[in-house]
């Protein structure tokens, strides 16, 4: 008997967001390592801007604080630990189709976080398991999984969120195309699951004539649209 490739929307709803709240974790712990090193390195001037950036909900008043509040604030939404809680909340669920060795990587890394957590450990570096664990889960995903919807959507998710990371951060235009090339790869074996609107105007806008982090208008519309492109 064939098993069927069929998603249900809600399933689907769930494989796209724990793409992105797993690629959300990989980024923020990339970018936080940065901020980290500007903290050290200077004054507070020097990472203010990025620390807006990253955490826009947060209220910290002392670098301490904000590593802390980063790393282990479960009413900051922005946090490692809320990230991650809500990556294992939607993998949980599709523990059968992602398979528990996928699923286990993400419950080690809030593990290890929580035992960090009761050190009061704040060291940055001391998250690099993490990072490992991501890739590994990223790997897991390749791997075990065999349902090339439920892979595409994963990816498709990730994809979309690390083009928002990066628009925010001004990366230059080639990360972004590259990320939205796959999108667009991703996506070509499933029927409407693209805004044909919106994507349109993605395609006019990520162009290298067009491409202006510097201006607020565009950026904000390409992280508008980029994040209303799947209708899941």
């Amino acid at each position: 008997m064939v098993k069927s490739n069929a998603i249900s929307a809600m399933k689907a709803n769930r494989l796209y967001w724990l793409g992105r709240y797993e690629e959300r974790v990989y980024m923020t712990l990339h970018l936080l390592r940065q901020c980290y090193d500007k903290m050290i390195d200077g004054d507070a001037k020097d990472y203010e801007e990025f620390w807006q950036k990253l955490d826009a909900s947060g209220s910290y008043s002392t670098p301490d604080e904000f590593r802390l509040g980063m790393l282990y604030d479960e009413k900051n939404p922005n946090s490692i630990i809320s990230e991650m809680n809500c990556a294992k909340d939607n993998a949980i669920l599709l523990r059968e189709d992602i398979m528990s060795e996928t699923l286990s990587f993400i419950e080690m890394s809030i593990a290890h976080m929580n035992m960090c957590k009761v050190d009061k450990e704040s060291n940055i570096t001391l998250m690099q398991p993490i990072t490992d664990w991501g890739l590994a889960f990223w790997g897991s995903v390749f791997q075990r999984l065999h349902n090339p919807k439920i892979i595409s959507l994963i990816i498709i998710g990730r994809n979309v969120e690390y083009i928002d990371m990066l628009m925010r951060y001004d990366y230059p235009f080639e990360r972004i195309k590259h990320a939205y090339d796959e999108i667009k790869n991703y996506g070509q074996s499933m029927k409407r699951l693209f805004d044909t609107v919106i994507e349109s105007q993605l395609d006019f806008l990520l162009t290298p004539e067009l491409y202006d982090t510097s201006n607020f208008e565009y950026k904000n519309k390409v992280l508008k649209y980029i994040n209303q492109l799947v209708l899941v």
